[in-house]
């Protein structure tokens, strides 16, 4: 029963996450369409026109993908024409739009109201791969709303990764819930969470050093971004578990408390203590760093290209951190098992990202106008 309870929250939240994207999507559109309305009827239109033109069709790769191709590399409504001094007004900023706010906040109902309370039933390795959803939902709410056509290739390519993900649904631990204070507390005491946090964090100052010392690549910003969401998993499971257990058992101890300073000093009390505090500062960190790093990645690479990386990524991550911290395989048998068929399911993840990415297309802004023989020249 606890199972089905879960799998039901994580579906539900992840049909909330795909249209809360979509609803952005939709939103940073809009805003797009009325900026380009308003340079066009502007006193300064022609000129900025004029000058946008002859700046985009210089037709070198650079000037070509930073210029024109401005939603699918940074997923917002700026680029460098709305920034040109003194002919355009800058484009507005996404958190201008109450429809953007309103897919936002939609995202992160998902995320507390599903994703966070399957959590405290289900093994991160169900939960992770079940983001699978949001990417789907999104994907048809964006064809039936958005008119973005979905090609066959497209289609192919999403089939593959359902089929990488039921592969690791089909050997995922069914459940790593405790069900009683007795068990709660002994896995928060014999998980190493502080240990394994230690080297994640240790993990991700060396990763962004390496970021800002220039060797900047679609992978390590996609595996900070895995890191930071994984440790908020980690975060989000053990104290979902615990306010579940607490309306049951009130005098069971807070977790945070029991890593820190063990059973016996360790309390009930309603207090916030100095624990406590640090793991909200952690969730809130987590959540902070994932945003800024996911964001800046889709700032430099096309969303076709980042989201089936991230989302295999992520998957590896957040169910790697949840089977060594929560030590939900018994046994080498059944681990032989769930890491074949893990590798199996994560190669076909990325087996069908190849198809998504085959496929990706450029929104010209509707001011500027290339031909198609002067297209093939930049090929």
């Amino acid at each position: 029963m606890s199972f089905l309870a879960g799998l039901t929250a994580a579906v539900l939240g992840n049909v909330v996450i795909g249209a809360g994207q979509c609803m952005q999507k939709y939103a940073l559109n809009k805003l797009q369409r009325d900026w380009e309305a308003r340079q066009q009827t502007g006193p300064l239109a022609s000129g900025s026109i004029s000058s946008g033109r002859s700046e985009a069709v210089a037709y070198g790769s650079t000037s070509y993908s930073s210029a024109i191709d401005m939603r699918s590399r940074s997923g917002s409504t700026t680029s460098r024409l709305s920034t040109t001094p003194g002919n355009m007004q800058a484009a507005p900023p996404r958190y201008t739009s109450k429809l953007w706010i309103l897919g936002l906040v939609l995202n992160y109902m998902g995320e507390i109201f599903g994703n966070a309370v399957a959590l405290s039933y289900l093994s991160a390795a169900v939960v992770a791969p079940i983001g699978i959803v949001s990417v789907l939902v999104n994907v048809v709410l964006a064809e039936k709303f958005l008119h973005e056509r979905i090609t066959r290739n497209q289609r192919f390519g999403f089939l593959v990764i359902v089929a990488g993900v039921g592969c690791i649904l089909l050997v995922a631990p069914r459940s790593s819930g405790a069900s009683d204070a007795t068990q709660f507390v002994s896995m928060v005491q014999t998980s190493g969470i502080l240990g394994l946090f230690a080297l994640m964090y240790m993990v991700q100052a060396a990763l962004v050093m390496l970021i800002r010392s220039g060797r900047q690549s679609l992978f390590l910003y996609v595996l900070v971004a895995s890191i930071f969401g994984s440790m908020n998993v980690m975060v989000s499971k053990i104290m979902t578990m615990y306010l579940r257990l607490k309306m049951v058992f009130s005098a069971m101890p807070n977790p945070a408390d029991l890593v820190v300073y063990g059973v016996s000093g360790a309390t009930g009390s309603s207090m916030l203590s100095l624990p406590q505090i640090l793991v909200g500062a952690v969730m809130a960190g987590s959540v902070i760093g994932q945003e800024s790093f996911r964001q800046q990645a889709l700032g430099r690479y096309p969303v076709m290209q980042f989201q089936p990386v991230f989302f295999a990524t992520y998957n590896v991550v957040a169910t790697l951190s949840g089977l060594l911290l929560f030590k939900e395989l018994s046994g080498w048998f059944q681990a032989l098992v769930f890491f074949a068929m893990f590798s199996v399911g994560i190669a076909l993840i990325l087996y069908g990202s190849r198809f998504l990415q085959k496929a990706k297309s450029v929104v010209l802004p509707s001011h500027i106008r290339l031909d198609k023989e002067n297209l093939l020249k930049t090929q």
